[in-house]
């Protein structure tokens, strides 16, 4: 898995929708994991761009990832995060971000990253939390996934940043294509990886990269891999606002 962020994380709901939620980790799998993935997961991200059901309770299992779900009074889940741990390089990677369909407005993403953020920062202590989003350049807004605009606009109130790097998201699986057009950005740093105003520690991005793309690809050669590597050979790597993620080069396919 890895951070698609196709679905808008913020949602509408009429006012006899707007109950209280609780937000709660789950940690093992069992209804709620099927009914997440099945009414919030699968109606929010293309095919092409989401695990299956089986994947993602085998993550969850082996503590590979964790689910963080806003739930009404009845139980219903009306958003989730899916959070992916690189226990390795230390990292937690948002893979998935979304909220029940024809619920906008309700700030249920919101609620489910500043939650999920204080959770992983508790239990995993990583070095840092990423995302892969849409640069709104090179990806277009539709009905069924959202507005890379607005995803970015959400993100940047929640004090996000884009890594400088000429970034792509590996293939999900071996039978898939890359995804181009895409930037990192940093969620959550940990005090002692930040480098100045504007920079982080390269170290625990570079670890995480490698196992990241070595997943379903291995150790790709192609321009655009090499370009990658050589921009994580640094010791540090550069952060910009997210208003200003035209001035970050664009992976080229």
């Amino acid at each position: 898995m890895s951070e698609r962020q196709r679905a808008n994380p913020e949602q509408r709901a009429s006012s006899s929708q707007r109950a209280p939620l609780t937000v709660t980790e789950v940690r093992r799998t069992g209804p709620l994991v099927d009914a997440v993935y099945t009414d919030i997961l699968q109606p929010s991200f293309p095919p092409a761009e989401l695990v299956s059901l089986a994947a993602l309770r085998d993550a969850i299992t082996a503590r590979r990832a964790t689910l963080t779900v806003a739930l009404d009074a009845t139980g219903e889940p009306w958003g989730a995060a899916v959070g992916e741990w690189y226990e390795s390089a230390r990292v937690m990677l948002l893979g998935y971000l979304a909220a029940r369909p024809g619920s906008r407005g309700h700030g249920v993403g919101g609620r489910l990253l500043e939650q999920a953020i204080r959770t992983w920062s508790e239990r995993y202590r990583p070095c840092v939390v990423l995302a892969e989003v849409e640069r709104p350049d090179r990806h277009r807004a539709s009905l069924a996934h959202g507005d890379p605009t607005g995803r970015l606009r959400f993100y940047q109130r929640y004090g996000a940043s884009a890594l400088d790097l000429p970034y792509f998201q590996p293939a999900l699986r071996a039978d898939e294509d890359r995804e181009y057009g895409m930037l990192l950005i940093a969620l959550h740093v940990e005090q002692q990886y930040r480098r100045e105003e504007r920079a982080i520690d390269a170290e625990p991005v570079r670890r995480f990269w490698f196992d990241h793309l070595g997943a379903t690809e291995g150790a790709p050669a192609d321009s655009a891999a090499r370009r990658m590597a050589a921009a994580l050979a640094a010791e540090q790597l550069a952060v910009r606002p997210l208003d200003q993620y035209r001035n970050i080069a664009v992976a080229a396919g």
